[in-house]
């Protein structure tokens, strides 16, 4: 694998806060204009929609869309709930696909963040991070399947043979659950990483990378107080930190034994 070689081809952030309640129109519209004000774009493409339309008002799901085409990717923020009887938090999801830069999508999403934060009425409290980096990477040799069914799977030879067919697509996932938390918030997030063949070059290989913080660790016997984690960083802060991390596990496949590097 051959890390100098990744290209992003997008940032999904999202954060998990509450408590629930139902966001109206009225208020999602404000939301909207707040965005096009903040981020200096009046061009956002502006979606409201109630999930339940069939239940009484104060007990509706929501979702609210702001997007737009930018060159051959978009930005997108989403900000939405099932339903009042659902427990699951209010998310707010920003997904940029093909970002022209790092810096780009840093600017963007703390300062949509902020906005989003700013202008919902209510104190809320922010209960689970998540930041995904999805990208293509270069492989020596210039075949991906070879790559991952020969370095990372070791199926050559006799193993190869009992599959009684030729492979003809690939697709590897790790996963890493701390089951301890730090007093630094950004430590010891859940992780995982999914790497395939690129459907549409199979010279390269597609990559999924996850990292997730929660408040209680992942794997955690029970509750302590003293093991809450605060979140409280910026986006910007906890998609470096993946983007670090996925360069490390990276640089560890590409350095494995008769692998790329």
């Amino acid at each position: 694998m051959l890390p100098n070689s990744l290209r992003t081809r997008g940032i999904v952030f999202a954060f998990l806060f509450g408590p629930p309640r139902v966001v109206g129109r009225d208020e999602a519209s404000r939301l909207h204009n707040r965005v096009c004000d903040k981020l200096s774009v009046d061009d956002f493409i502006f979606r409201y929609s109630t999930v339940e339309p069939g239940v009484k008002q104060s007990s509706r799901g929501f979702s609210i869309v702001i997007e737009r085409p930018e060159g051959r990717g978009s930005f997108r923020i989403v900000v939405d709930h099932q339903g009042a009887g659902n427990p699951i938090p209010i998310r707010l999801l920003m997904e940029y696909q093909w970002p022209p830069s790092a810096i780009e999508v840093d600017e963007r999403f703390d300062i949509a963040s902020e906005t989003v934060f700013d202008s919902l009425e209510g104190e809320w409290q922010r209960v689970m991070a998540e930041a995904r980096i999805r990208g293509q990477c270069g492989v020596q040799e210039g075949s991906a399947l070879k790559y991952l069914t020969r370095e990372l799977l070791n199926l050559s030879g006799a193993r190869a043979e009992a599959l009684g067919a030729p492979v003809t697509f690939a697709s590897v996932a790790l996963h890493a659950s701390p089951a301890a938390s730090t007093a630094d918030s950004l430590d010891h997030p859940a992780r995982e990483l999914t790497v395939e063949v690129l459907r549409e070059d199979p010279s390269a290989l597609y990559l999924e990378f996850m990292s997730r913080w929660t408040q209680v660790p992942v794997g955690a016997p029970a509750i302590q107080l003293d093991s809450i984690r605060t979140i409280d960083k910026k986006p910007s802060e906890y998609i470096e930190h993946a983007r670090s991390s996925l360069n490390t596990w990276l640089s560890t496949f590409g350095g494995s034994k008769g692998g790329t590097r």
